[in-house]
């Protein structure tokens, strides 16, 4: 398997055919057919269902087309670190926490992209897991995340947190008739909790017994289930509107507002690219 073929499946996944694909890649039709049966041949597996109009891929299909994707990724990284070692120049891609603190890497991004024309940022959002396990992978240069993380393994610049912890409620539920609400009085509810393996969840089994309904890695994901009646979501505040006529929901802040501490990782093993290094400096800068 080489990244030319690689390139070509993802490329057919993406315009949804293989004649498509042959025009964007500028080859022919039959060329790339012949291409995609060695590939299926090589692993040993089927690719796609024929016969459909648009391409369908198979789980093994799916599967691949995945991993292509990161693998492409890390291809293009590589060749622009290498490449372009005098001007700052390249993709820099990072993976955050849903936080409204993540407004001061805005604010670097927007240095970093004036000062750097050619310079370009991909944010991913998801929860502390998702983030470590893609810096592991090298598909992210640099992590945003909430709470403990292993120092041995992750350089860190520490963020100021503006986030507090509170509980999403949908409009008219008996815990906004609360004044002073705390976390004793949220456990007697059905609970939709962070799925992120480093909450610690034992301070509320020092309240008495609770019961977790569900979880989540996204709260706009988690804001649904709460409008449903699933349960009531604990979560950081600013992250879903909740100030308009229209919206169904309630943010109460706890009286316990204790915060996390907040940080920006990136791999002590790893080799940093100009574009990574360039956007630390200004954050450590921004930060000063």
């Amino acid at each position: 398997m080489d990244i030319r073929v690689l390139n070509y499946f993802v490329t057919i996944v993406q315009t949804k055919s293989i004649s498509n694909a042959a025009q964007v890649l500028h080859i022919t039709q039959p060329t790339l057919s012949r291409q995609m049966k060695d590939l299926e041949d090589e692993l040993d597996t089927t690719l796609f269902y024929r016969g459909s109009r648009e391409i369908q891929l198979t789980e093994d299909g799916q599967y691949l087309y995945n991993r292509a994707i990161e693998i492409l990724t890390m291809v293009n990284k590589t060749k622009s670190s290498i490449r372009r070692t005098e001007a700052i120049s390249g993709d820099l891609y990072i993976g955050a926490a849903e936080t409204q603190s993540l407004d001061i890497l805005a604010q670097v991004t927007q240095k970093l992209t004036e000062s750097h024309s050619e310079t370009r940022v991909h944010l991913r959002s998801g929860n502390a897991d998702f983030v470590q396990e893609n810096l592991d992978q090298g598909i992210f240069d640099i992590g945003m995340t909430f709470g403990p993380f292993e120092k041995r393994k992750y350089n860190h610049l520490s963020l100021p947190n503006r986030d507090t912890w509170g509980v999403l409620v949908p409009k008219g539920h008996p815990l906004t008739e609360i004044e002073n609400l705390k976390l004793v009085d949220v456990i007697s509810y059905p609970l939709i909790v962070s799925a992120q393996s480093n909450v610690d969840f034992t301070v509320l089994s020092g309240l008495g017994d609770y019961r977790i309904v569900a979880t989540y890695n996204l709260l706009y994901n988690a804001s649904l289930l709460v409008k449903a009646g699933v349960g009531i979501a604990l979560a950081l505040d600013g992250i879903i509107p909740t100030d308009y006529d229209h919206s169904q929901l309630e943010f109460l802040k706890l009286q316990e507002r204790g915060k996390d501490s907040l940080q920006v990782i990136w791999k002590k093993q790893g080799t940093l690219s100009p574009v990574a290094k360039e956007f630390l400096t200004i954050l450590e800068k921004q930060l000063q």
